[in-house]
């Protein structure tokens, strides 16, 4: 019996789905933000010499009806071809297209949350904390070594801008047995798991001490995680930092007092004020600094009793600086106005400032659609103000239909590929405004009474129902949803904000979620400040109108809308 190897060709045949370019294209138009669209007409404008932008005073006779004569692609000239083609099953895997075709940070602007409803900045490109404070840094006439001192006290800032020079964790003594021979012990690595600190494979340990056995200090490097912390001895434990003025002063190799003068700079002139704060207190007395609150009281509270601040123990604080109740609520009032999180905005779209913040650093939000009342009812019109209007270059188009006889091969080639890219790009535009304005019409079917109504007035509503309504797919409206906006009646809401999931009522129908919302909302503002409403009472309430929602669910919707829990908005005087 022979056994050998030998090869077999064969054929079979497969369904696949292939994303052409003009598809690409087409979903990431319809992907973009109203600015990051315009920035990419205008990119495209520069590159393109087919392209031309057409002036005010000839919208009139503009249309996109002369695309056709020189498109030859029938297919793309199909109504809703272009999506509805993305749309059929099998659905495409969209992380991993993006992945192949975006950088990181134009993924990021691109995608939105599925469950955010909070009002999005209207720039093409989000700053990051780390590189707007950056952007100061070069700015500023700081010599050759604060400059390096700066560097390293802003590349250490979380997220919140806070640079932890406190310790993160503490261990037992004993704990740094195997320190001094440069090993990261099995417990010690633990608790810096239990702390969620999880360490790479490359770690290495550095003694920082003259003789071991009087070593008092330790780095440990997680080369991986390019993450460094500090181990030093304090009487009976271990103490764990993230980073120490100390180390940064022995990194750059200068005065811990130099490095604690940069600190202070960075902290009172870099915008936002209080930045690279090591402790809340420390940032609230400089953003009083900052706004020349002449308020005594204001600051003794922040400098020595932020903790019962923060527990709303107003009647221990005014016993304990000798004033009245209401002198300790009007300073509670300042202090409201101030931010403890000075760099939250740039991360965190769930802070209750960073609308207000985003006023200082990113411009209005410009409503993608506009909803109008007219006599015959609402009108839907796609908001094209501040865009770039483009057309085919009349001058090239006239080239290429008459221009046989005088140019070459290579460039009649090379305008038709110019030219068939121009199409493209204004079909993907005009199709993305059909979409959204089909998609939003959809929505308002469904939600007519918001525009009379407001809020209250929100109905339960899922992607499904609107896809079948627009005749898209589900992912479809996803896309559309996202980073878009409607002006109404009611105001500038974010299209995602009108889905919302559904709660049970005695009636046997439904309620929006986000109408519940606000009227926990509306609980909370007419409460009893000395007799606040529980999160059970709420849900007492709430079933005495029909509403079946649990306690925790009542929590959850209550810290949603960032409102403490009672016994802290409790007032016993």
């Amino acid at each position: 019996m022979h056994i050998g190897l030998k090869q077999v060709s064969s054929m079979k045949s497969q369904q696949k789905l292939i994303m052409t370019p003009k598809l690409q294209q087409a979903i990431k138009v319809l992907l973009m933000s109203r600015l990051d669209l315009t920035q990419h007409m205008n990119e495209k404008l520069q590159e393109n010499p087919l392209l031309d932008e057409v002036l005010v005073e000839d919208l009139e006779i503009e249309s996109l009806d002369g695309l056709d004569e020189l498109d030859p692609d029938t297919d793309w000239n199909e109504p809703g071809e272009i999506l509805d083609r993305a749309d059929k099953e099998p659905d495409i895997d969209w992380e991993s297209f993006f992945d192949d075709m975006v950088s990181i940070s134009e993924r990021e602007t691109f995608q939105e949350r599925a469950d955010s409803d909070a009002p999005q900045a209207d720039i093409a490109q989000l700053q990051t904390l780390h590189e707007f404070l950056m952007a100061q840094l070069n700015d500023v006439p700081f010599s050759d070594i604060e400059r390096k001192i700066g560097e390293q006290i802003i590349g250490n800032l979380d997220d919140t801008g806070q640079l932890n020079v406190a310790p993160l964790f503490s261990v037992p003594l004993e704990l740094r047995s195997n320190l001094d021979s440069g090993n990261l012990p099995e417990e010690l690595r633990s608790e810096f798991e239990n702390n969620e600190i999880t360490f790479s494979q490359k770690v290495s340990i550095s003694a920082k001490g003259c003789d071991s056995t009087d070593t008092k200090r330790w780095r440990i490097t997680d080369e991986d995680n390019e993450q460094i912390y500090t181990v030093s001895v304090d009487e009976d434990k271990l103490n764990i930092y993230g980073i120490t003025l100390e180390e940064i002063a022995e990194d750059i190799g200068c005065e811990v007092c130099l490095v604690e003068n940069v600190l202070r700079f960075i902290q009172r002139n870099f915008e936002p004020t209080g930045i690279a704060y090591r402790t809340i207190p420390e940032s609230l007395l400089v953003q009083i600094d900052a706004v020349k609150m002449d308020q005594p009281l204001v600051r003794e509270i922040v400098k020595c009793h932020f903790d019962d601040l923060m527990n709303n123990l107003i009647p221990r604080i005014a016993k304990n600086l000798d004033v009245g109740i209401d002198a300790v609520l009007k300073a509670k009032e300042l202090i409201g106005t101030l931010n403890p999180y000075p760099g939250r905005h740039f991360s965190d779209r769930s802070d209750p400032k960073r609308f207000n913040d985003r006023k200082r650093f990113a411009s209005s939000i410009v409503p993608d659609i506009i909803v109008e009342k007219g006599e015959r009812g609402y009108r839907f019109i796609t908001n094209d103000d501040g865009m770039p209007r483009l057309r085919l270059n009349p001058l090239y188009v006239n080239m290429m239909r008459n221009g046989d006889s005088v140019l070459d091969k290579n460039t009649k080639t090379w305008l038709n590929n110019q030219k068939n890219l121009a199409i493209d790009l204004l079909k993907s535009v005009d199709q993305r405004h059909r979409t959204i304005k089909k998609v939003t019409e959809a929505i308002f079917q469904k939600q007519s009474e918001f525009l009379e109504q407001g809020v209250k007035a929100l109905k339960p509503l899922v992607l499904k129902q609107i896809a079948d309504m627009a005749d898209v797919h589900e992912s479809t409206v996803s896309r559309v949803t996202s980073n878009k906006y409607v002006q109404t009646p009611q105001g500038i809401y974010n299209l995602k904000f009108f889905f919302s999931s559904e709660l049970h009522t005695d009636s046997g129908g439904n309620v929006a979620v986000t109408s519940v919302k606000e009227k926990i909302k509306d609980m909370l503002d007419k409460e009893d400040t000395a007799k606040p409403l529980s999160d059970q009472t709420i849900s007492d309430m709430l079933r005495v109108d029909g509403i079946h929602a649990a306690r925790r669910t009542v929590a959850k919707y209550r810290e949603e809308l960032g409102i403490l829990s009672s016994n802290k908005r409790k007032r016993k005087w």
